[in-house]
């Protein structure tokens, strides 16, 4: 019996649920309340999902609340986009960390929109690494690379980067 896996990059429907779930989140990220996702929930409970998708949205649901309930004791987290961006890495919430980057890129100019757009590559290197994704991911670790390497300090301590530039020069040496 094959096992069927959750996959984004390969099922329509997957790619919806990760879609539609992350918008969900980084909207309650900027409320502070978990409404969003809540509801998003409801709206794909409605639908007939795989089993698959039914894990992963309840996966993503625990990771979520325990986020939100970090920002909830530390107000300062949302006022740190880069903080928040490393709490998301913490849980593992690749696509979600790149969407919350992404969203600041564009009030940004110069060699931080650069640092930042490196950021969202590195965010998006884990994701495609997530989903067995090699040859993509070690093409996006090499772009972040060449702007992370030599910038690293720019990249606000919150974030941590050093630790994400290692994983991405490895990606990028072993092929994954």
């Amino acid at each position: 019996m094959i096992e069927i896996l959750f996959n984004p990059f390969e099922d329509r429907t997957d790619r919806d649920v990760r879609n539609l779930l992350g918008s969900a989140f980084i909207c309650a990220l900027h409320k502070g309340d978990q409404a969003p996702v809540a509801q998003a929930v409801s709206d794909l409970g409605r639908k007939k999902l795989p089993a698959p998708a039914q894990s992963y949205i309840k996966a993503r649901c625990d990771r979520y609340a325990a986020v939100l309930a970090q920002m909830s004791s530390n107000s300062l987290l949302g006022a740190d986009i880069y903080a928040t961006a490393g709490l998301l890495w913490d849980e593992s919430l690749f696509f979600e960390c790149h969407e919350w980057l992404e969203q600041n890129y564009r009030a940004v100019q110069g060699q931080e929109k650069k640092v930042l757009q490196a950021m969202i590559r590195t965010a998006g290197t884990f994701e495609l690494l997530t989903y067995n994704r090699d040859k993509a991911a070690v093409s996006v670790a090499a772009k972040a690379l060449a702007v992370l390497e030599p910038h690293f300090s720019q990249v606000p301590e919150s974030f941590n980067i050093q630790p994400k530039i290692a994983r991405l020069k490895n990606v990028v040496k072993t092929g994954c």
